[in-house]
């Protein structure tokens, strides 16, 4: 987390997947895969970074 001019960038990263990060419309029941769909809702801008050991996904909240 750091802050910015107006307001906060979050990082969270994992072991990544071979699957680029994507907004899901996932079912009522679904148990996941709202994470980005809740970060593009908030969020002022968000992207994410790959390398061969990481996934990871930043975004800004003003």
């Amino acid at each position: 987390m750091a802050f910015v001019p107006h307001g906060v960038l979050i990082a969270v990263q994992d072991t990544g997947s071979s699957r680029i990060p994507c907004v899901k419309n996932s079912g009522l029941d679904a148990t996941g895969g709202r994470g980005l769909m809740l970060v593009n809702d908030f969020a002022t801008r968000w992207r994410f970074q790959r390398d061969p050991t990481a996934t990871t996904v930043w975004f800004e909240l003003t």
